[in-house]
């Protein structure tokens, strides 16, 4: 349980960015001055309801029992783009938020109600009065039932009450008015622990829906690309310029059913990026990973010991970061070099990142294996060298 508390307060910081960000990035540019925080955040602010209808989608043979179709729904409270920051103007001034999630999952008591908080993002492919984009959502769970070898052995999907909320749709978005605009959208609702417990199957929820969305006040006109005063110009982006960067990462997994304690996982990372473009770095870096899941997994199988350094798991990987103001989402692929303990050389890891000044950042990552297999979740801090 002390975990779970952990993770509840460690994956919170996410939630601010959406709103924070765009507050304080009001009156950077040219001829604007600087509001007081609660008139920015409340500039462009919306109120959004929406209504969904799914059911699961059986990505395991053991879930076919799992058979139903169910409404959910989300109120959430999102801030419309309008060019305060360079990132805005190239995505068509995307709108980012937070919702509220529930769901009764389709009354099976093995799996319980779903209730979670996450913030999105949505990308309009096209801006005008109808629009076409997609919305990523990815934040916190908690989910009223989930698996005990005793009171709940048949739910296979989730090992713990707190789970990661991970949501995806396409929308089809009309403005009716400079106020008021509906949707309609499908896509992936999808609950999972990050192998934090087993068992970690997670669920996956095909739906698809309608909503509403009204803005409190008077929406703000767009700030177009060419207004922006922007401290990095094509002339410096030319320069060979690579950033240096050092992070310590937590994690912590359960890998068998009945295992009390958790795995710890430290993950030593240094790498340097290259600012490609505005928007995108692209980089190379080196991992140092201790695992004690190897530990564990040795102890219980009866392997000879071993010593620290046959523990330590090291790997190169290449690193890419999409550039949203503060924040930026970053994808790596790897390979581990080492000799001893691991057993899956490849590896993958998404991770979303947030700076809190010019040196210093904390991220949220899911390292992979086989491009779809969770191996654990990390939070960490780092520092620009």
């Amino acid at each position: 349980m002390k975990k779970d508390k952990l993770l509840l307060i460690i994956l919170c910081f996410i939630f601010s960015f959406n709103f924070n960000n765009e507050a304080f990035a009001t009156g950077k540019n040219e001829g604007e001055n600087k509001s007081p925080f609660m008139e920015n955040l409340m500039k462009n602010m919306e109120v959004d309801f929406r209504l969904n209808y799914g059911f699961y989608m059986h990505h395991h043979y053991e879930m076919e029992g799992y058979r139903a179709h169910f409404p959910m729904f989300e109120l959430s409270l999102q801030k419309q783009t309008y060019g305060t920051s360079y990132w805005q103007t190239c995505f068509n001034y995307p709108a980012v938020g937070v919702t509220a999630f529930y769901s009764n999952m389709g009354n099976i008591d093995v799996l319980g109600s779903a209730f979670a908080i996450y913030p999105y993002i949505y990308f309009p492919f096209i801006k005008g009065n109808t629009n076409f984009g997609i919305r990523f959502g990815l934040g916190l769970g908690y989910l009223s039932e989930s698996y005990d070898h005793i009171e709940n052995p048949y739910n296979i999907c989730i090992g713990s009450p707190l789970n990661a909320a991970a949501s995806i749709t396409f929308d089809i978005t009309h403005r009716f008015n400079e106020r008021f605009k509906m949707s309609l959208f499908g896509g992936l609702q999808h609950f999972s622990n990050g192998c934090t417990s087993e068992p970690n199957k997670g669920t996956n929820v095909l739906k698809g829906g309608i909503s509403a969305a009204y803005m409190i006040n008077e929406p703000v006109p767009y700030i177009k690309a060419e207004q922006l005063s922007e401290k990095r110009t094509i002339e410096y982006l030319k320069e060979f310029r690579p950033e240096l960067y050092a992070s310590m990462s937590y994690g912590f997994k359960r890998t068998y059913y009945l295992q009390n304690d958790y795995n710890s996982v430290f993950d030593l990372e240094i790498y340097a990026m290259e600012q490609l473009t505005r928007l995108f770095k692209l980089g190379l870096g080196f991992d140092l990973i201790y695992n004690s899941n190897d530990i564990y997994r040795n102890i219980k199988n009866g392997i000879e010991p071993w010593t620290f350094a046959q523990v330590l798991n090291p790997g190169a990987h290449v690193a890419g970061e999409l550039l949203l103001g503060k924040a930026s989402f970053m994808f790596v692929v790897g390979k581990h070099f080492g000799e001893y303990m691991h057993t899956v050389e490849n590896y993958q890891r998404l991770g979303f990142k947030m700076e809190f000044g010019k040196h210093v950042f904390g991220k949220v990552t899911l390292t992979i294996h086989q491009w779809h297999i969770a191996d654990f979740l990390s939070f960490g801090i780092g520092f620009k060298l």
